[in-house]
């Protein structure tokens, strides 16, 4: 799947994919708001939750090349890859 149709996919199968076939990697807050970054097949999810309603407000889906990731990356454990 590519991240332009999994953003296309009513709200509810997003979160289904993500719920069994995507990896929570970090989550991180903002003054009201709540992220949750996904690791899905070879890109990306970040979710944001309203922070007081718990309601999702928006699925942004994009690669490793994003410079979205990178405010992640203090929330990421190392990969051991020995």
């Amino acid at each position: 799947m590519q991240p332009i149709y999994f953003v296309n996919l009513p709200a509810q199968q997003q979160l289904d994919m993500l719920y069994y076939k995507g990896s929570l990697l970090a989550n991180r807050y903002g003054d009201r708001d709540i992220f949750l970054l996904y690791s899905l097949n070879d890109f990306f999810v970040e979710l944001r939750y309203d922070g007081y309603t718990n309601h999702m407000l928006q699925a942004t889906a994009f690669r490793a090349n994003d410079e979205r990731l990178e405010q992640y990356l203090p929330y990421l454990a190392p990969i051991d890859l020995e």
